[in-house]
């Protein structure tokens, strides 16, 4: 019997060529369409570069997520000229934006207990680092059960939370 690269007998050779082709229409089928739009053309180039389209199109985020989460991408190495990254955090917002954010209740309050940190940023405008401190403080001391509990956070500006009081939930 006539053997092939594999060492093996042809029907390692055809399994070879069933995988290769495989291999190449995947990433065409995990590719959505994205609809029309201002930014569309630069959304499909820049994001698809590193991952499929389904990650955007499953997001659903707040414009003020996707601005930080563009901004992430751009941290790692997505490339958007300065002039094309408003364009594509609108196109994002408009297009898979939530009709309220996920750890908002039907008050429009954010819940501090729920909420991840890109939430508490984005909702309440605390920095990253604070955002961290109040979820991590959050899961090492259990639920917060007034805004004045979260001033034990030592990271977070106290006067900045006091300031946003009127949209926490608990």
């Amino acid at each position: 019997m006539r053997q092939d690269l594999c060492g093996k007998s042809r029907g390692c050779r055809r399994w070879f060529v069933v995988a290769l082709v495989m291999g190449m229409a995947l990433p065409a089928w995990s590719q959505t369409a994205l609809p029309e739009g201002k930014g569309k053309d630069i959304v499909e180039v820049t994001c698809s570069a590193c991952h499929g389209l389904t990650y955007i199109t499953n997001g659903h985020n707040s414009k003020a997520e996707w601005g930080y989460i563009v901004s992430d991408m751009i941290s790692r190495g997505a490339l958007l000229e300065e002039a094309e990254i408003p364009i594509v955090i609108e196109y994002l917002a408009e297009h898979f934006g939530p009709a309220k954010p996920a750890a908002s209740s039907s008050t429009g309050k954010i819940n501090v207990n729920k909420a991840a940190a890109r939430e508490l940023v984005a909702s309440l405008g605390l920095t990253d680092k604070e955002a961290e401190a109040v979820v991590q403080y959050r899961q090492q001391n259990g639920n917060f059960t007034k805004w004045e509990d979260l001033q034990k956070v030592s990271e977070l500006d106290s006067k900045k939370i006091e300031a946003k009081k009127d949209q926490l939930e608990f």
